[in-house]
């Protein structure tokens, strides 16, 4: 595995996040292996869930709780099967094993594992490794966010500032509703990207401005990106402009809104303005 560039080394979690990357790393071949098989999915709702969902987290798992013993890991499939209650510790653990299932059953490229570490509420630490790209994103508080690419090299990640229009929209399908109506009037560009936590990678790497959606999302799906997102001056909340919580009992949301720092209150105000106009209309 590549060595971690040195800010991320000194930033006080260089240990967790050499290892998290290990686990995170050495998972993306066994996924490109399996790629393209005869694999079913069930849908559940509005996710689909398959054999190699679990096969991933339990690869993932394996490496955190031997390494971490005894830390709480928030875990997408074993989460899920519980069916408990959730109150966030001090310290713990996400993760999501195969973040874009959809995606990598159905032959696209655009699906990838994801890791965070939360301390004291917040994300310190956040991994997303995206295996046909052959792509890497780390991020640690203080350390900044990079991407190691398949040439072995690492690229610090900064955002541009931004104040107008035209703004690159990602998300899975072209936007609809208020979303599709501002892409449109503001002659903004579409970005295509499949799976949630690779959308705010772009987002975090400048190569989109804007994700806006009302869908159900967890913190798993989320706190990786956070950290990328606060090392290169974006930002993440939901449409009324509150911060994702990672220090409650709440697990999951139902809108998200991500962009540079230097539009989110904008993009805050243009979607309450545009909810408000057709609800008045409705």
């Amino acid at each position: 595995m590549t060595n971690l560039p040195n800010t991320l080394t000194q930033s006080g979690v260089g240990r967790r996040l050499e290892l998290a990357m290990l686990a995170a790393q050495s998972l993306g071949p066994a996924l490109l292996a399996v790629r393209g098989t005869s694999i079913s999915g069930v849908e559940d709702g509005d996710q689909l869930k398959t054999s190699i969902d679990r096969a991933a987290e339990g690869w993932v798992l394996g490496w955190l709780e031997s390494e971490f013993h005894g830390e709480t890991v928030l875990a997408e499939e074993r989460f899920s099967e519980a069916n408990k209650s959730w109150q966030a510790p001090e310290t713990y653990w996400t993760v999501d094993a195969l973040d874009g299932t959809r995606s990598f059953i159905e032959g696209f490229p655009g699906f990838c594992i994801q890791l965070a570490w939360i301390d004291g509420g917040k994300p310190k630490l956040g991994i997303i490794v995206e295996p046909v790209a052959g792509r890497v994103y780390a991020a640690a508080t203080g350390g900044g966010a990079w991407r190691l690419g398949p040439d072995g090299a690492w690229r610090r990640l900064g955002l541009r500032s931004i104040s107008v229009a035209p703004l690159r929209f990602v998300d899975s399908i072209r936007p609809s509703g208020i979303v599709g109506d501002w892409l449109k009037t503001s002659s903004g560009t579409f970005v295509e990207c499949g799976s949630c936590g690779l959308k705010l990678a772009r987002i975090a790497e400048d190569s989109a401005d804007l994700y806006a959606k009302r869908f159900r999302y967890r913190i798993w799906d989320v706190a990786p990106g956070q950290v990328l997102l606060d090392e290169t001056g974006g930002q993440l909340g939901q449409w009324d402009g509150s911060p994702v919580r990672y220090d409650t009992t709440q697990v999951e949301w139902s809108e998200l809104l991500v962009a540079p720092a230097s539009i989110f209150s904008e993009a805050v105000q243009r979607l309450a303005v545009a909810t408000s106009d057709r609800q008045h209309i409705g």
